[in-house]
């Protein structure tokens, strides 16, 4: 409650970035979320997941499977506790096994596709009522350039998008030097700005409704034209 009249923008990235997406669909103008901005997320998990088995692409998958065998190689006593066979977790080789044998039985999805289609944020930006960007780089493995779903800001006009040519998965760098501000830094401070502005000059409301918006869709009714992620 007690930032529920302070003007909150966020930003996230990658798997953050998903989760954004699904909160901001969840909770439309009741997510205390004036503006946000999304870094390099992976709209359809499907092709991600296709992107990341090309043999080109291995090398993200191995560092992926990697950082997961170890959180639960230093917790291994948790998931044990949970049931997991953590011997079997251990000997995954790719995302996908890891997905298939933990992620999908531990939190009850009826198999890895249903995991990944429900995952997928694609589908939720028909629901977004705050104003939203969405940063992508063509070149991003996680995230393919035919999988950036552009034509969507067609049927939400609070969805907004920037595909680079180039910038990787939250790359962006400009300039060789890592430590410098990189494009979506540079990004975000003038979206931020911008929405800065809107407020105070009157065309945008705190809960990130624009002042002219004509829709008459509420959020109930909007949720059941496109069925979101449950809340629980």
């Amino acid at each position: 409650k007690q930032w529920y009249q302070r003007r909150v923008a966020i930003t996230a990235g990658s798997m953050g970035g998903i989760t954004l997406v699904h909160y901001l669909a969840t909770y439309g103008r009741d997510s205390h979320i004036t503006a946000a901005l999304i870094q390099s997320a992976g709209w359809c998990i499907f092709e991600s997941i296709k992107s990341l088995s090309k043999p080109s692409n291995m090398i993200f998958n191995l560092y992926l499977t990697h950082r997961y065998k170890s959180v639960i190689l230093a917790n291994r006593e948790l998931f044990e506790a949970e049931g997991m066979d953590v011997d079997v977790l251990l000997r995954c080789r790719t995302v996908q096994e890891i997905h298939k044998k933990y992620v999908v039985p531990r939190h009850g999805y009826d198999n890895v596709e249903d995991y990944w289609n429900k995952l997928s944020p694609h589908r939720q930006l028909l629901h977004v009522r705050v104003p939203l960007l969405c940063l992508n780089a063509a070149d991003d493995v996680f995230s393919p350039e035919k999988s950036i779903p552009v034509h969507l800001t067609e049927k939400n006009p609070n969805v907004a998008f920037v595909v680079t040519a180039k910038g990787g998965h939250i790359g962006f760098m400009e300039g060789m030097n890592p430590k410098k501000m990189g494009y979506n830094d540079v990004l975000f401070y003038e979206f931020v700005t911008m929405i800065r502005k809107c407020l105070e000059d009157g065309e945008l409301m705190l809960n990130g409704q624009w002042t002219n918006e004509t829709t008459n869709v509420s959020d109930a009714e909007s949720r059941k034209l496109y069925p979101v992620w449950p809340r629980s």
